[in-house]
């Protein structure tokens, strides 16, 4: 009896890390649209925000022809087996968007090179992946002291074109002239974007960050992601979708996804905290952090004029995030000031507070940190809360709504 409790726990505990890949799969009470991934004689649901995708049904089907056949003895004796069997789910979801590339082979290089330093310092490297026939293998051991510091960084705007099978096209490089504007919003990091602006339509990138980290996307953004040893995949256009219904605002969630992403990869941890009705600004302890005259000229007269805030007022008025999407201005400002201690809560047209201290809500319960607790809090007070941890981490607080039903959720990401 206890054996087959055990095995009951594992195979949920399996599956929930399988619903992690896709990170607007999440797991609640009520949702939109059900499905379920069968474990061994298990079945763990999910919730999703609409129907799924042609490519994401498909990769739904080839995980559950597998996870249906797991053993699921030999992964409670050897643990680490599941970061195999996801990074294989993974590899399935990248063969979808390109069939001719040795994945495989690729992702086993990456890590090899995510591993390697040169005077101490960890490699990095971008390739750029095109149509064509290289010469020169790039993966031979013996050619890795001469290529650890070439391409070793998207800053440097530097890269490896390569064909589908790894042989060097071009070691190329991306003119200031080449880098524009993105005309709308982008679903990468911005210390990719001078890479992004150089890739050719059926491009691919693969970009080995100095922390490790790997990073797949295409022409329309990420595909995927593998941040301490746990793969992510992404449906761009789905994905935005999923935000939007969370947050309740398309230009937010499109404006939004930039700014974290970059806080993101540079491990910076943030509050941002959405509050299109100003829920939010009467349970803000330190009334210095306001910055929202229409706050003060309903009553609260309370001022610091000689705090950094309130200085800095008028240089951020025009920051709206409920612009349409593309239109965010002022985004490094806006990494700048999530890095203060506090959140950064905002509405539509306006920053609204600047390292605001939240009050604690009566039904918070325990959280694991100040940030997380703010986050809970925030959604609580009916915002609409995005918390990024200093390891990257990215936890969306929202409401899962089915039919009459709602409960409360989150959507983990990066």
């Amino acid at each position: 009896m206890m054996a087959t409790i055990l095995q009951s726990v594992t195979e949920e505990e399996i599956g929930r890390e399988i619903i992690r890949l896709v990170p607007q799969w999440y797991e609640a009470a009520c949702g939109p649209e059900e499905h379920c991934i069968p474990v061994g004689q298990h079945a763990v649901s999910f919730h999703h925000h609409s129907p799924l995708t042609p490519n994401l049904a498909e990769l739904l089907e080839k995980i559950s022809a597998r996870s249906r056949e797991l053993q699921i003895e030999r992964l409670v004796e050897y643990p680490g087996i599941i970061y195999i069997l996801l990074e294989s789910f993974a590899v399935k979801w990248l063969q979808m968007h390109a069939a001719e590339m040795d994945w495989v082979r690729l992702v086993n290089y990456l890590e090899t090179v995510s591993r390697r330093t040169h005077e101490n310092l960890p490699v990095a490297l971008t390739l750029v992946i095109r149509a064509g026939n290289g010469q020169g293998d790039v993966t031979l051991p013996r050619l890795q002291r001469f290529f650890d510091r070439l391409a070793a960084s998207a800053h440097t705007f530097t890269y490896l074109a390569v064909d589908s099978d790894l042989q060097l096209l071009n070691y190329g490089s991306v003119e200031w002239s080449h880098v524009n504007n993105s005309p709308t919003y982008t679903f990468y990091p911005e210390f990719l974007h001078p890479i992004r602006c150089a890739m050719n339509e059926d491009d691919l990138v693969a970009h080995v960050t100095s922390r490790g980290e790997l990073i797949v996307m295409n022409k329309s953004g990420l595909l995927a992601t593998k941040r301490k040893r746990k793969w992510k995949i992404y449906d761009a256009r789905d994905f935005e979708f999923s935000m939007a219904q969370c947050l309740g605002s398309r230009n937010v969630a499109a404006n939004l996804l930039e700014l974290v992403f970059d806080l993101s990869f540079r491990r910076q941890g943030a509050l941002l905290v959405y509050d299109p009705g100003h829920c939010i600004l009467p349970r803000i302890l330190n009334s210095e952090s306001i910055i929202s005259a229409d706050w003060y000229h309903n009553g609260d007269t309370t001022r610091v004029r000689e705090c950094g805030q309130a200085l800095i007022r008028r240089s951020i008025d025009d920051i709206a995030i409920g612009g349409p999407p593309g239109s965010l201005k002022k985004k490094r400002q806006m990494m700048e000031m999530a890095s203060i201690d506090g959140a950064i809560v905002f509405d539509d047209q306006h920053i609204l507070a600047i390292g605001a201290l939240i009050r604690s809500h009566q039904e918070v319960g325990n959280q694991l940190g100040a940030r997380a607790t703010a986050a809970k809090s925030s959604f609580l007070w009916c915002a609409r809360p995005i918390k990024v941890s200093s390891d990257g981490d990215v936890t969306v607080y929202f409401k899962s709504r089915s039919g009459d039903q709602e409960c409360a959720a989150t959507m983990n990401f990066l």
